[in-house]
């Protein structure tokens, strides 16, 4: 347990530093939004460019834990949104965004230092793919579901699901995968780099989980946690409890996956509500306060939840953890 503890309690202790921070004043106005835009665009590229560079070779078919990751979306998709319907009443139009909230967690900002400290270097090939996975599988099933939701007044738009593949395909982080995969396709390594460009993508690299998850606390101050309890519990229940519970029996008794990699999609799966679920919610003005409040307070929970989740996993002694 102390093992535990002292690898989330520094994570979570940036995230901190980045919310006072901001919230106490201390750093000016702005300046959140410019650390996590550093973040997202040059430190965490590098990050995954460095961990795509050090990918050796597969256990099994990548394509076994996207189907895994895949599945426990389209289930927990529907079941919030089922639930969205049944015990919220809410119209046909907020329900994707209860679905995008449920299941789009911060696995990059948060769940790479999260999981590259629990796991090890080795964690970075599944990681990588489920990062891919996640980008493009959840923005587009998003954008389907509200535009068949919003069909009698607009109709399915294909420039909706065109606009979503052409912002997928400019995103950082998916260029950094794509980048860093070629170059590995190529039999290219971090060490077969001239010592100036790979001394640089190093040092790029290991600004990535600090500044993230510095800019990940200092953008949490501009939420507010207030109105509609009901839906921001439902949100943050099926999103850091049944997420992270179906992923896990899914990649262990169902597609059988290796342990490390099992193990890396349950905590993948067991982060908090992302902020592109607020950033979808507010794209179509639907459900917006309780997302907002959601990314917040899921937050602050997954001190809690994701301790658990490694300690859980950990005492099984067979998903990958030291």
């Amino acid at each position: 347990m102390l093992q535990v503890l002292s690898l989330v309690t520094p994570i979570f202790g940036l995230i901190a530093l980045g919310f006072f921070s901001m919230r106490w004043g201390y750093l000016s106005e702005g300046s959140g939004r410019a650390v996590t835009e550093l973040g997202f665009k040059v430190a965490m590229p590098a990050l995954l460019f460095r961990a795509m560079l050090g990918v050796g070779e597969v256990a099994v078919s990548p394509l076994r834990l996207a189907v895994t990751y895949l599945v426990s979306v389209a289930l927990v998709w529907a079941l919030s949104a089922f639930a969205a319907r049944v015990l919220l009443g809410r119209p046909p139009a907020d329900r994707p965004v209860f679905g995008m909230a449920a299941t789009f967690g911060n696995g990059v900002m948060l769940g790479f230092p999260v999981i590259v400290s629990a796991f090890g270097p080795e964690a970075g090939t599944p990681l990588a793919i489920l990062a891919v996975c996640d980008t493009i599988i959840l923005w587009l099933i998003g954008t389907l579901h509200m535009e068949v939701a919003l069909r009698d007044s607009r109709g399915l738009g294909v420039r909706a699901v065109v606009d979503v593949l052409r912002g997928v395909a400019r995103n950082p982080l998916i260029v950094a995968l794509a980048a860093g995969a070629l170059c590995r396709w190529l039999g290219l390594t971090l060490e077969g780099l001239p010592p100036v460009p790979a001394r640089l993508v190093e040092l790029v690299a290991q600004a990535g989980v600090p500044v993230s998850l510095l800019g990940l606390g200092m953008s949490l101050a501009g939420y507010r946690i207030k109105g509609e309890t009901s839906a921001m519990a439902l949100i943050i229940g099926i999103k850091l409890v049944v997420m992270p519970a179906v992923g896990l029996i899914l990649a262990t008794w169902v597609f059988g996956l290796p342990p490390l990699w099992a193990g890396v999609i349950t905590v993948f799966l067991a982060m908090p509500v992302g902020a592109n679920a607020f950033l979808f919610a507010s794209r179509y003005d639907r459900a917006v306060a309780p997302v907002s409040a959601s990314v917040a307070l899921s937050t602050l929970l997954a001190v809690v939840t994701v301790t658990l989740a490694l300690l859980a996993l950990q005492a099984q002694g067979d998903m990958g953890m030291p």
